[in-house]
């Protein structure tokens, strides 16, 4: 499985079957193909959703879009109202290349996605995180862990061949919350760390503070917008050894 991290929580996903491009809001370069493409919105967030969402399109033909029902479906141009699906939370649904797309409930806005390709299974967090923030009532901070740990422990049980996961620094010292509890209670084969606004030193930071938690998965250390990632499913830890290659042009 080839994995591309094209800026902020935007993902290409290239499987054998099928190909998933997730939150690209500024557009995103494709590759040409005759394998579906499944092109996520998480939810409308102006740094997860834009109408440049749908510029696959003007690449692939056989093409699908998965978006929250949050977003307004007078945004989806004409040609594609066809091709659009709107989800919430707690759906399932199977699309082209033998795909099924299933739903969580974001903490923020929207949905996560939990997709199955290729027999594998990938989470998608979108804005579903363990949002606590310094400063804030106690009371909401503490509502906030509860409905992001309920969701995560509905995965419970299940493996995440490949997660993308929210490691935002303006958390500050409470940044980690979110990505420890998945990685203290779901099996995760590979984790990409996302939604760092650019500030990728944050994900440096966090495999230096845990290395309990990053040393049992293939926790991936991205530096740059365009970096590719050959993944190896199947192996975790120590055994990992997918190939991180050269950045390539995102638009």
């Amino acid at each position: 499985m080839e994995v591309t991290f094209l800026y902020h929580s935007a993902f290409l996903v290239e499987g054998e079957k099928a190909d998933l491009l997730f939150d690209s809001f500024r557009g995103a370069k494709v590759p040409e193909g005759d394998k579906p493409l499944l092109v996520f919105g998480s939810h409308g967030h102006r740094d997860h959703f834009s109408e440049q969402t749908f510029d696959a399109g003007k690449v692939r033909s056989n093409v699908w879009f998965v978006l929250a029902s949050d977003i307004d479906p007078d945004r989806v141009p004409k040609q594609w109202r066809e091709r659009t699906i709107f989800v919430k939370s707690r759906e399932t649904h199977t699309l082209p290349g033998e795909v099924t797309v299933e739903t969580l409930a974001s903490t923020d806005s929207g949905v996560a996605f939990l997709v199955t390709l290729d027999g594998k299974t990938i989470y998608h967090a979108g804005d579903l995180n363990d949002w606590y923030w310094i400063g804030e009532p106690d009371r909401d901070n503490e509502v906030m862990t509860r409905k992001y740990r309920r969701e995560i422990d509905r995965m419970s049980g299940r493996t995440l061949d490949v997660a993308f996961v929210v490691l935002d620094g303006r958390q500050e010292s409470e940044y980690d919350r979110g990505m420890n509890y998945l990685l203290e209670h779901v099996a995760v084969g590979h984790v990409f760390p996302m939604h760092c606004w650019k500030d990728y030193s944050w994900i440096r930071k966090y495999r230096a503070e845990h290395p309990d938690l990053t040393g049992k998965t293939c926790f991936h250390e991205i530096t740059g917008e365009g970096e590719h990632f050959s993944v190896s499913l199947g192996r975790t830890g120590s055994e990992c050894s997918c190939k991180k290659n050269e950045k390539e042009s995102t638009s």
